[in-house]
C-alpha cells in the first residue's frame, strides 16, 4: 500500500502528475507510477490552483471541448435559420452533413490516449481516499487486481455527483479507474448521445450504455473478464437533467427527488454502490436557460439536455477549475423484489449516510472546508 499508514489514513492520488508514457508502460510499472503520485493528504485552506501543463496538451483539450460541446450549437442554430429562410436546398445539404457527422465511425476507446492524460491535467484531477475504510484500503495499489477482492465488491455502481452541465471529472475517472478501483467502467447515459454530432465524441471515453432499466441491469450482470478488467461495473450521474438545469457555481446541491430507480436496480443485483462527489464540477460551465422553462421541459421529454452554456473565454470550454473526487461505498443486499421501504432505506444509506459523511469528512482535503452539501 502506498504510504497508507499515515496518521489520518487519508491519501491523495494526484492523477494529473502521472508521466507522459503512463499508458505505454507494463502493468507493474503503471502501478508504480500510481504509487509515485500517491501521498498522505493534508487539509487545504482553499481551492487548489490548476497545475501547469504543456501548451500542446491544453490546446488538445480545448479543441476537444470546442468540438464536443460547440458542434451541436454550431449545427443547430444554422438549421433554424435555414428553415425560417426557406432555403430548402441548403437544408438538404445540412441534413447530409448532420447524418455524416452523426454516423461516421469512431474508435471504440480513447481511454489510453494522450487526450485522457491531457484532460487529467486540464482538470488537475485528484482522488482522495480514506484508507480507514476497508473498501478503499488497497485502491490504487496492485492489490486491486486480486480476484477475490473484485468478486466481493462486484457488481458495482459508481454514482458521479453532481451532474453540473457535464461532469468532466466523472469522464476523467473512466480513463483511470482501472488502476485505482482495479476495473474498467461503462457509463449509463441517454442513447441519443450516440447520434448527436460533437457529444458522441465523449462515448469512446465513457463507453456508453443506454440508460434504460434493462440495459443497466444487464451491464451489472455482465460476466467478469479478469483479463480485460471489465464486466459488472457501471457509472451513472444520478441527478440527470434536474442536476444539469439546477447547476450553480458555489452551490453543492444534489437533486434526486423521489426517484428510486437506480436503488431498485442496485438492490436487485446486490451491487456495491459508490457514491462519489466531484468537487469543482459546478464551476466549469455556466448554464443558460430560458425564463419560461421550455428548454428544461423539452429536455425531460427527449431525455437529453437542451441548454446553453459557456465557460472559459465565454466559449463552450470548461474553466480550469481543479477537480477532486471523494467517494463512499455502501453494499446493497441482493433482493428479488425490494419493497418501497427497503429502497428508501438504501437511498438513505447511500446518499444521506454515505455521501454526506464522506463529503463532510473529506471536503477540507479537497480545498472546500466551508462548503455544504444539500440533498433534495
Amino acid at each position: 500500500m502506498a504510504d497508507a499508514a499515515t496518521p489520518s489514513g487519508i491519501d491523495v492520488i494526484r492523477v494529473w502528475a502521472l508521466p507522459d508514457d503512463f499508458f505505454a508502460r507494463p502493468t507493474a510499472e503503471q502501478f508504480e507510477a500510481i504509487r509515485a503520485v500517491t501521498a498522505p493528504a493534508t487539509p487545504l485552506p482553499g481551492r487548489r490552483k490548476p497545475c501547469r501543463m504543456a501548451a500542446m496538451d491544453e490546446a488538445l483539450v480545448v479543441l476537444f471541448f470546442l468540438v464536443s460541446l460547440g458542434l451541436p450549437w454550431m449545427l443547430g442554430l444554422p438549421f433554424i435559420y435555414l428553415l425560417l429562410a426557406g432555403s430548402w436546398t441548403a437544408v438538404v445539404g445540412w441534413l447530409v452533413l448532420y447524418v455524416a457527422l452523426a454516423t461516421h465511425p469512431m474508435p471504440h476507446s480513447m481511454r489510453t490516449s494522450r487526450l485522457a492524460l491531457a484532460m487529467a491535467r486540464y482538470l488537475t484531477f485528484e482522488v482522495v481516499l480514506d484508507r480507514n475504510d476497508p473498501d478503499f484500503a488497497v485502491m490504487g495499489t496492485p492489490a486491486v487486481d486480486d480476484h477475490d477482492y473484485q468478486r466481493r465488491r462486484l457488481p458495482a455502481l459508481f454514482l458521479g455527483c453532481p451532474h453540473g452541465v457535464f461532469n468532466y471529472g466523472a469522464i476523467c475517472w473512466c480513463c483511470f479507474s482501472r488502476w485505482i478501483s482495479g476495473w474498467q467502467q461503462r457509463t449509463g447515459a441517454a442513447k441519443v448521445v450516440l447520434s448527436v454530432p460533437g457529444l458522441r465524441y465523449m462515448c469512446p471515453l465513457i463507453w456508453l450504455v443506454p440508460a434504460d432499466r434493462a440495459s443497466l441491469g444487464a451491464t451489472l450482470r455482465e460476466p467478469l473478464d479478469f483479463d480485460e478488467r471489465r464486466g459488472g461495473t457501471l457509472g451513472m450521474v444520478p441527478d440527470g437533467i434536474m442536476g444539469a438545469f439546477g447547476s450553480r457555481a458555489g452551490l453543492d446541491t444534489l437533486l434526486i427527488g423521489s426517484r428510486r430507480g437506480l436503488m431498485r436496480i442496485c438492490a436487485e443485483e446486490g451491487a456495491t454502490v459508490y457514491a462519489s462527489w466531484f468537487f469543482g464540477t459546478t464551476e466549469h460551465l455556466t448554464v443558460l436557460t430560458d425564463p419560461f422553462g421550455l428548454m428544461e421541459r423539452a429536455s425531460r421529454r427527449m431525455q437529453a439536455g437542451i441548454m446553453g452554456y459557456y465557460g472559459r473565454f465565454g466559449l463552450p470550454v470548461p474553466r480550469r477549475v481543479a477537480v477532486t473526487l471523494v467517494v463512499a461505498a455502501v453494499k446493497s443486499p441482493k433482493l428479488v423484489a425490494p419493497t418501497a421501504e427497503q429502497l428508501e432505506q438504501l437511498h438513505r444509506d447511500v446518499y444521506v449516510g454515505g455521501l454526506e459523511r464522506v463529503y463532510d469528512s473529506l471536503k477540507a482535503y479537497a480545498g472546500y472546508p466551508e462548503q455544504r452539501i444539500v440533498i433534495k
